[in-house]
C-alpha cells in the first residue's frame, strides 16, 4: 500500500516511542484503531448510501430497457455464410460498374 518495509517500520516505531513517549503509546495506538474504525464505518454507511441511491436511479429510469432498446436500435445482421462465389459475383459486378 504504502510500500514501507519491515525496517521502515521499525524505525518510524523507534522514532514514535522517543517523541510520544512509552507510556503514551498505548493511548496512541488505540486512538488511532479507534479512529480508523469510526472512518471505515462511515464509509461503508456512505457507499451503502450511494449504491442504494444509484439503484433507485437505475430503477426509475428503467436501465434495462432503455439498454434493450438502444441494443434493437444498434442491431445489425450479417450474413456471414457468404460463399466464395458469392463474394467473387459480387466483386465482378463492381469491376463492370465502374468500367
Amino acid at each position: 500500500m504504502f510500500d514501507i518495509g519491515f525496517f521502515e517500520l521499525l524505525i518510524i516505531m523507534a522514532i514514535a516511542v522517543v517523541v510520544i513517549g512509552p507510556q503514551n503509546m498505548p493511548k496512541l495506538a488505540k486512538a488511532i484503531g479507534k479512529g480508523w474504525g469510526e472512518f471505515t464505518s462511515t464509509f461503508d454507511d456512505l457507499k451503502k448510501e450511494v449504491m442504494d441511491e444509484a439503484e433507485g436511479l437505475k430503477q426509475s429510469v428503467n436501465i434495462d430497457q432503455l439498454e434493450q432498446d438502444v441494443g434493437a436500435a444498434t442491431k445489425v445482421d450479417v450474413d456471414v455464410n457468404l460463399s466464395m462465389d458469392d463474394i467473387r459475383n459480387d466483386s465482378k459486378s463492381s469491376d463492370q460498374e465502374q468500367t
